[in-house]
């Protein structure tokens, strides 16, 4: 299975969604595709990647033949040039339309402001029109694209929202022109009656004003859509352009595309990484909170694991580049966005079935206001008046924005927080979740456990020796038990004891292993894991008795034995995380009861379930007990599952709410339909906090765009003019429409301020303070760490100076900033420090590079020198 993503051009609202999605649906069906006005987007799941090429060519024709077009999708820089260009162009056509517009405006209603006219447009009516339609056809030729679209549609017997824009200001323009005739009849028979009766009712400025005013609005409509969306567009331009290859003791700056798999990349501090990968060499403080949104900088060493775009704040490194591009994980969060973004939520159905419906009814309401009015009065001005305002008041573009807007800014503020949401499904279902099933070994608990006790229950054989052969039959599991034998054993080192040989081993998923050593020149089978598994293969001389005794403080016990015979017990101890109590509790005050699932003893189960303030666990459970509990608590309400082993995957696949733990298995994330970059429980409560406020904004998006059309309808059609004398007119109906959809993409907007749990400004304040007190801290206290590796890299960089200069405009942390940025984009420069009370900079760069070039990086920022 691959998702194809393809560009489509010609959607303006809802009702363009339903058509686009019923086209798309003859060629690969219709649960195979996902169309978003909000990206302008369309999703295919298709089975054959081989046939991609067959597939959009059929597509392609689906599409046109419904009136789109249909364009791969060239990714997020690509899309976000053709928008700006795009936005360039509707603003230069709304400008235009705008002066020509107010002119027309002036001409047809100056008289009733006593503004001056020539003698000749206030005397000759004919002259009076066709001035007005001169003014009026470059209005329409602008915007002939309502026309193209709207028509096109009508014919197609698919009418959207560019059908009733066009029917009503088309109709406005015929009715003008009859007009014209009419008053040119009158002058011919002397008529003056007939002249003046038509010289008041042109309606030509309605025909510009409400394309002028829907231009307006799909403008502004636009330039929100974008805001909305411009979290891919933010997360992409993080990555560094460049980055310094590593080629012996050399080091060369090249394009990021430049750099493969397996190439030695150096990162200096204030740098960004520009890779996934391994630290080979050095040492350095790394500032994570692009990717798990945590503030305070992590230790990195030889070893151990860096991700791409996260920022270098001391120190220096060499990495290992492991995925490179579209592999890193940035390019993943970038990817899980527009997935998220292009998906459906389930009330957006609501939206769907609304609005296939509402154009073609709308249609039909505008005709029958006409005849309504017409038989009532016999005033067929005043039906005019009302049908065009009911069909221009009516455009169903509120309804088609209102959900995916807000379901792009919550995915959004979720990545910002470390919290990667699938789908938008799953930001929906998250806020009426009722139970959370949560895995124990790192989910509840820190996943780093340790070796606490080692018992030897055989005379014969040492508490190392017990110990080195648990290592050998361990020492080829992942599992975090298997992990803490072999860290201990290593530590002890009885790794290097010659006594033992591995022979083969088998692992049985929750329950063991089974291997074959050599031991004492003899081989032997070794069996090492939970009591069940130990009786299952006829272990003898089983004694739980000790083990009772390890499980009651907490601890899991780890049986050994040796040719079916016990040899010992070697006790665990996985303690819980510090804010799990703190998470729990926080679930409960928003109606979530928590349980927890392990394949751990009771024993065990129930000390971490106390401390943690669970009230139900379910402990010795497999894989597939997991997965039956999940669908027993599902019957009774929405359930999430929190896990992240191999062996919680099929519970995480299960649940309605998939959650897997950042540090977890590549299987539990892929199963998972939402991803915590931290290990944090707390992030869990986060998200639904996240949701809860996304589906409020929903809902409120709904409300409006529902609503709006029952009260406006009625009113555009005149109901109230009979008893309050209240008649709306095509020009108000046309920006009361425009206005209405940018009103619901601003109240998504709204989602990035508003508060959800974890937004504690107090807290977050004093972690800032904390991160600068250890960035200082660092800087005097770990100086003379790096002082060696400083000099290493002068060779390689070259001899570096310090060079400090006064700035004139850095006014806040922004200004900052950008005067940093723009120093560190010079070539050369390794450090950069403003200090904004100073207003100064200090800069340390090779010494090649002259002081000029350093200030006018900073006057090209917009900034002075002194």
């Amino acid at each position: 299975m691959k998702k194809l993503k393809y560009c489509v051009r010609g959607m303006s609202c809802a009702a363009c969604v339903a058509h686009v999605e019923h086209a798309a649906a003859k060629v690969c069906g219709k649960e195979n595709i996902s169309v978003s006005l909000l990206t302008n987007s369309l999703t295919v799941t298709a089975e054959d990647s081989d046939a991609e090429e067959k597939l959009f060519s059929a597509l392609k024709k689906s599409l046109k033949s419904a009136g789109y077009g249909l364009e791969r999708d060239n990714g997020a820089v690509g899309k976000s040039d053709i928008s700006a260009e795009e936005f360039k162009k509707d603003l230069r056509r709304l400008i235009i339309s705008a002066i020509l517009t107010a002119l027309l405006m002036y001409v047809a209603m100056g008289h009733m402001l006593s503004l001056p006219l020539t003698h000749i447009l206030s005397q000759n009516g004919v002259v009076f029109a066709l001035i007005q339609l001169v003014l009026t056809v470059p209005v329409i030729i602008l915007n002939f694209k309502f026309y193209r679209n709207g028509f096109a549609a009508l014919v197609r017997r698919a009418p959207n929202m560019d059908s009733l824009i066009a029917i009503g200001s088309c109709a406005s323009l015929i009715y003008g022109c009859a007009a014209i005739i009419f008053m040119a009849i009158g002058y011919a028979r002397g008529d003056n009656a007939l002249v003046e009766t038509y010289r008041h009712n042109l309606y030509f400025e309605s025909a510009a004003m409400i394309l002028t005013l829907v231009t307006l609005g799909k403008t502004l409509e636009g330039k929100a859509k974008a805001n909305a969306a411009s979290a891919v567009g933010k997360l992409a331009s993080m990555m560094p352009d460049t980055a310094f290859l590593v080629e012996g003791d050399t080091v060369r700056e090249v394009s990021l595309s430049e750099v493969k798999q397996g190439d030695i990349v150096a990162v200096r501090a204030g740098e960004t990484i520009p890779v996934d990968g391994v630290v080979i060499d050095g040492f350095g403080g790394v500032d994570e909170s692009a990717i798990s949104g945590e503030s305070i900088p992590v230790e990195k060493s030889k070893g151990e694991k860096v991700r791409a775009v996260c920022t270098l704040r001391s120190g220096y490194l060499k990495i290992r580049a492991e995925q490179v591009g579209s592999e890193t994980s940035l390019s993943k969060i970038i990817g899980l966005l527009e997935d998220a973004a292009a998906s459906k939520a389930p009330i957006s159905r609501i939206a769907d079935k609304v609005s296939g419906v509402f154009v073609p009814i709308v249609i039909g309401i505008a005709i029958l206001t006409a005849i309504i009015w017409v038989i009532a009065t016999g005033d067929w001005h005043k039906a005019f008046n009302c049908a065009i305002s009911v069909l221009v008041i009516s455009c169903p573009c509120a309804l088609g924005l209102a959900t995916p807007t807000a379901i792009m800014v919550g995915t959004a503020r979720g990545a910002s927080k470390g919290i990667l949401i699938k789908s938008a499904e799953a930001l929906e279902n998250l806020h009426s979740v009722k139970y959370l099933l949560t895995d124990k070994t790192g989910t509840l608990t820190e996943g780093d456990p340790k070796v606490t006790d080692v018992i030897a229950t055989d005379t014969s054989i040492s508490e190392d020796e017990l110990l080195a052969i648990a290592y050998t039959a361990e020492s080829i599991s992942s599992h975090p038990l298997a992990a803490a034998i072999c860290s201990e054993a290593e530590a002890k080192g009885l790794e290097k004891l010659e006594i033992l040989e591995l022979k083969g081993a088998e692992s049985v998923v929750g329950q063991g292993i089974k291997v074959k050593l050599r031991y004492k020149g003899n081989d032997n089978i070794c069996l090492i894991g939970k009591p069940s598994f130990l009786t299952q293969n006829n272990v003898e001389n089983f004694d739980s008795t000790c083990a009772e005794a390890l499980e009651d403080q907490g601890k899991t016990a780890v049986f050994v034995a040796l040719d079916r015979r016990l040899i010992g017990v070697v006790g665990i101890a996985d303690r819980p995380r510090e804010d799990s109590r703190k998470a729990i509790e926080a679930l409960s005050k928003m109606g979530i009861k928590t349980n927890m699932l392990t394949g751990d003893n009771d024993r065990t189960a129930r000390a971490v379930t106390e401390e943690c303030g669970i009230s139900e666990y379910y402990a010795r459970l497999l894989p597939e007990d997991k997965e039956r509990y999940i669908r027993e608590f599902s019957a009774k309400g929405k359930c999430a599952m929190a896990g992240d082993g191999i062996n919680d995957a099929p519970a995480l696949a299960a649940a309605d709410i998939g959650i897997a733990i950042g540090a977890g298995t590549e299987v539990a994330i892929d199963c998972a339909d939402l991803v915590l970059s931290s290990n944090s429980l707390c992030s869990v409560a986060t998200a639904v906090s996240l949701s809860k406020a996304t589906i409020v904004s929903i809902k409120e998006n709904l409300f409006w765009a529902l609503f709006y059309n029952a009260i406006c309808i009625p009113v555009a059609a005149g109901v109230l003019y009979p008893f309050f004398g209240i008649m709306l007119s095509p020009m108000l109906a046309s920006a009361a429409m425009s206005f209405s959809s940018v009103c619901v993409v601003l109240n998504s907007l709204r989602l990035r301020r508003k508060r959800i749990y974890g937004d504690d400004r107090k807290t977050k304040k004093n972690k800032e303070n904390k991160t600068s007190l250890i960035n200082n801290d660092q800087q005097i206290t770990e100086e003379s760490k790096f002082e060696d590796t400083e000099k290493e890299n002068d060779d390689m960089f070259g001899k570096k100076k310090t060079v400090t200069f006064g700035v004139e405009g850095m006014m806040c942390n922004n200004c900052k900033a950008h005067v940093e940025k723009a120093l560190l984009a010079v070539k050369g420069v390794k450090t950069v420090a403003a200090d904004l009370e100073a207003k100064n900079v200090t800069v340390v760069v090779k010494d090649s590079v002259e002081d000029s070039v350093l200030k006018d990086a900073v006057i090209a920022a917009g900034y002075k020198v002194c």
